[in-house]
């Protein structure tokens, strides 16, 4: 009776980390090609020209009694309006005789020096294009709390599927053999590139 009982918990585990496997997998699917892609776009960042931005400057002029009691929310609208800053801001530096505002997005940073007696704005832009915008995605730089949200859940996703997969070689006998020599070999092989080849 044990034994049948035991059996029939096998399978029915079986079955679960099968299903859970399939549908997490296929759920995750999208996420797993994005992040396999521009994982290989920021190793090789070179192959796709990630590490030299395209840089564009600009200038214009604030008006200086924004700029006297500096009105934080009409500068950065101002810039966003007429210089065409994007992003989030980063940074907004008062000091003496300038204004410093940085904007951050993936893969774009936006610098404003702005004269706060004349009202001159010398704006900076460094783009580093689409490439460099979904490379930038992958580590969730600059990107908000949203995306980051993305990337947890598809760690968690991935968690789930190699859980569920092991899970699979071990409850299948046949598979079992081959299942943990892949592992071990997997192990061994991230270990000896890690002790002598990681400097």
């Amino acid at each position: 009776m044990s034994t049948g009982s035991a059996h029939h918990r096998r399978l029915l585990l079986r079955v679960w980390a099968r299903n859970i496997h399939i549908y997490i997998s296929m759920l995750g699917l999208l996420a797993v090609m994005f992040f396999s892609v521009t994982g290989i776009m920021l190793n090789h960042s070179d192959w796709f020209d990630l590490n030299d931005p395209r840089v564009t400057k600009m200038e214009g002029t604030l008006p200086a009694a924004m700029l006297k009691e500096p009105d934080k929310l009409a500068v950065v609208e101002k810039l966003r309006k007429d210089m065409g800053a994007t992003g989030a801001l980063d940074s907004f530096d008062v000091d003496e005789g300038t204004l410093e505002v940085v904007f951050k997005s993936p893969g774009r940073r936006t610098e404003a020096s702005i004269d706060r007696v004349s009202g001159h704005a010398e704006v900076t832009v460094e783009n580093h294009g689409f490439g460099g915008r979904i490379a930038e995605l992958h580590r969730g730089t600059d990107a908000g709390p949203a995306w980051r949200l993305v990337i947890d859940i598809t760690a968690v996703l991935l968690l789930i599927t190699s859980l569920t997969g092991v899970t699979l070689w071990f409850l299948i006998p046949k598979w079992r053999p081959l299942g943990f020599t892949a592992l071990a070999i997997c192990i061994a092989g991230c270990l000896i590139v890690y002790f002598l080849f990681v400097p």
